[in-house]
């Protein structure tokens, strides 16, 4: 078991401040050197990937394995699909393992990720977060570890959810030596589509805003030299 431990160089209050200006925050080593080498063999070693996919408002989980067996001309097909979509409107296509609803329908116990997804139910990760964002009323997190290969993508959205409360969408980002010009950037977008903001793949740092707004991971390029790789969830409150 890992004893994760958040650096405690950094102070939730002073965090608030910086936070409350633009609704979105970076935070560096973020964890202590300890945890975060631990946190990223973990998420580097994990087995356990689905590919993750829409078709309009239906959302697939599908084990990488069976994607990568897949036919040639059904791959091609599959692959021709996700492209219309995006150029159409919502669309995403990367490799995740969700954390929480594994540990909610009791599948693959003791599942080493599943320490993720108890650490950011805790009350000290919780309460760090409520201070942050200024939300007293959070009361929970889910979790979800990610991995983008060249050619996954997250289309423009804003994260609001019909049945579920979410106050901010975090990210810990876990990746090691990324080029931003390998795409996988973070992007914050105006009503214009103009980018405002954004963050790039990088290890062991908290990427934290307020939802609903606008934003997008870019396609991660062809000639990317590393994974995309990262633990995410939404503080909920009820």
């Amino acid at each position: 078991m890992i004893n994760i431990t958040i650096d405690n160089r950094h102070d939730p209050a002073e965090l608030a401040k910086q936070y409350k200006k633009t609704g979105r925050l970076q935070v560096p080593n973020f964890f202590t050197n300890e945890t975060a080498d631990a946190l990223y063999d973990l998420i580097a070693n994990n087995k356990t990937w689905f590919s993750a996919y829409n078709e309009g408002d239906n959302y697939f989980e599908v084990p990488v394995a069976s994607m990568m067996n897949m036919p040639r001309e059904q791959k091609i097909h599959f692959m021709k699909k996700i492209q219309l979509g995006a150029q159409k409107g919502f669309q995403y296509f990367f490799d995740q393992y969700y954390m929480t609803e594994a540990v909610n329908n009791g599948r693959e116990p003791g599942h080493p990720l599943h320490q993720m997804h108890d650490y950011v139910n805790s009350d000290a990760f919780l309460e760090f977060m409520r201070t942050l964002t200024g939300a007293p009323e959070i009361d929970r997190s889910d979790s979800f570890a990610s991995q983008y290969l060249p050619g996954h993508f997250l289309t423009t959205h804003s994260d609001i959810h019909a049945h579920e409360n979410r106050v901010a969408a975090y990210t810990i980002s876990m990746t090691k030596n990324w080029d931003p010009n390998w795409g996988g950037n973070l992007m914050f977008l105006d009503d214009n589509g103009n980018i405002t903001g954004g963050f790039k793949p990088s290890f062991n740092t908290l990427n934290i805003f307020t939802v609903p707004q606008s934003h997008a991971v870019q396609h991660v390029a062809p000639f990317a030299g590393e994974r995309r790789l990262s633990y995410l969830g939404w503080l909920k409150r009820p």
